[in-house]
């Protein structure tokens, strides 16, 4: 299909394209809301080894060894254990009451990242309650600054100091509503423009069928008499009795 036609479909088609874009937008919306709320709090930290008569490309290089192991190492049941022993409060019911909850929940807490070679760690913690999420950050960077060697062989020579201390976000960061947002218009405009290319004629209607509605009209009923009435100069019953009863004229009168 030529470009010139399918734009000339989109255009002709555009309500079509409105609703769906318009339900991407619900249904992502819908779902950021069925998310709770989390708070962030980032936290930077510095590594650095003491390794005397060593080039300084390859103490680079080991710092950011150690940065890119420990950034995976944050996300260990072993870590996640040492860090709820830290002894900070920590509400622990949160992470669940089994290893599986435990391990899904805490890797949906924490974030860790290896800035470069610059043996930087950036250290970000998810959590709906501002006050819970820095009590974990500190516990984390206490974690990693005095139990390291329990992941690594450098004993002594490998020094972890805060550079940034945790700093709380002041809006909610997770779920990311611009990103849904933006993620949401892309998908309904990728899923318009292939519904018009898969389906680029409208479904025909067919013309409804006229109902006709018969009404029912009632009808006043006419009286009519069963006999027809007799007229009003008749003579009645009792007059033509009294009549029969005078007497007739006789003889006297006549010769008379």
């Amino acid at each position: 299909m030529e470009i010139k036609i399918f734009l000339k479909l989109i255009k002709k088609r555009r309500k079509t394209v409105a609703g769906i874009i318009m339900m991407a937008l619900i249904l992502v919306s819908i779902i950021t809301l069925l998310q709770p709320l989390k708070y962030s709090v980032k936290s930077r930290l510095l590594i650095s080894q003491n390794l005397s008569g060593a080039d300084p490309y390859t103490v680079s290089k080991s710092n950011q060894y150690l940065s890119n192991l420990f950034s995976q190492v944050v996300y260990s049941s072993s870590f996640l254990n040492l860090t709820t022993s830290a002894g900070f409060n920590i509400d622990t019911s949160y992470f669940g009451n089994d290893y599986k909850s435990e391990m899904k929940i805490w890797k949906k807490t924490i974030e860790a990242r290896s800035v470069g070679d610059t043996g930087i760690m950036e250290i970000y913690v998810y959590h709906p309650n501002t006050y819970q999420a820095q009590q974990i950050a500190m516990a984390v960077n206490q974690t990693l600054i005095s139990k390291s060697f329990n992941y690594q062989r450098g004993g002594d020579q490998v020094v972890i100091s805060v550079i940034d201390q945790p700093l709380t976000s002041n809006f909610p960061v997770k779920p990311n509503l611009i990103l849904n947002f933006i993620t949401a218009l892309i998908l309904g405009v990728v899923a318009a423009s292939l519904w018009i290319y898969f389906f680029p004629e409208s479904p025909k209607r067919h013309p409804r069928k006229k109902k006709y509605k018969i009404v029912y009209q009632e009808i006043p009923e006419e009286q009519y008499a069963t006999q027809p009435s007799a007229p009003i100069n008749l003579p009645t019953v009792e007059a033509v009795s009294e009549k029969s009863r005078e007497p007739h004229g006789n003889i006297n009168n006549i010769l008379r």
